[in-house]
């Protein structure tokens, strides 16, 4: 499981990553005469302020508590096409616990803050109020999220979390300078629906397995 994953981490890696930052590199090394870790900066490769990442391990603590108290249904994350459908009942080994970190770390949290907030509402805010250049990279963000619908179109109100969450995540990174934070909360919250979904069907299989023998 961990191969596949690393490639899938690979392949959003360079199409969130590299391929953006290329033209967004390109563009500051000419018009502001930037060197790379000058322009990775400004994408918000940076620490920023301290207290930014407490909020986001704070925000990191309270998801995983509300996940743990009310856990989503299973049934929806497990789904055909839903994001953790490849983890129902792989069971709790090393390969898989790698898998899960590779993507709620590396292939979502990573690479989809670096495009959407370390990036885009990094440069909306250059140019634009903060909350004007907030709402327009939620909504940006909100759209790929919009195929929801056709997996699991009765969870529509996650689209308005999803949405919620992003004007938090885009906040915190505006004002931190930072994608340090949002990373945090974004991969943190993957992880935990990951862990949740991998230890709730391991659980189930035990039971059934437990009945059958019985």
């Amino acid at each position: 499981m961990v191969a596949q994953r690393a490639a899938d981490t690979l392949v959003n890696l360079v199409g969130l990553v590299v391929v953006p930052l290329l033209p967004y590199y390109v563009y500051h090394r000419r018009r502001h005469d930037l060197n790379l870790a000058e322009v990775l900066r400004r994408a918000g490769l940076q620490r920023g302020e301290i207290k930014y990442v407490w909020h986001a391990v704070g925000a990191v603590a309270a998801i995983c508590g509300w996940i743990w108290l009310f856990p989503p249904n299973l049934e929806v994350m497990t789904r055909e096409g839903a994001a953790q459908h490849s983890f129902a009942g792989a069971g709790m080994s090393l390969d898989v616990i790698s898998a899960a970190l590779l993507y709620a770390l590396v292939q979502t949290g990573f690479a989809e803050e670096f495009l959407f907030r370390g990036l885009i509402a990094g440069s909306l805010s250059r140019r634009m109020s903060v909350l004007k250049a907030n709402l327009i990279q939620s909504v940006i963000f909100l759209a790929p999220h919009l195929l929801l619908l056709f997996i699991m179109p009765e969870q529509w109100p996650l689209l308005v979390l999803i949405f919620g969450g992003s004007l938090y995540l885009g906040w915190l990174r505006i004002r931190s300078g930072s994608i340090l934070g949002s990373w945090l909360i974004h991969g943190g919250a993957n992880l935990a629906m990951t862990l949740s979904v991998l230890v709730r069907t391991v659980s189930s299989q035990a039971v059934f397995s437990f009945c059958g023998a019985v």
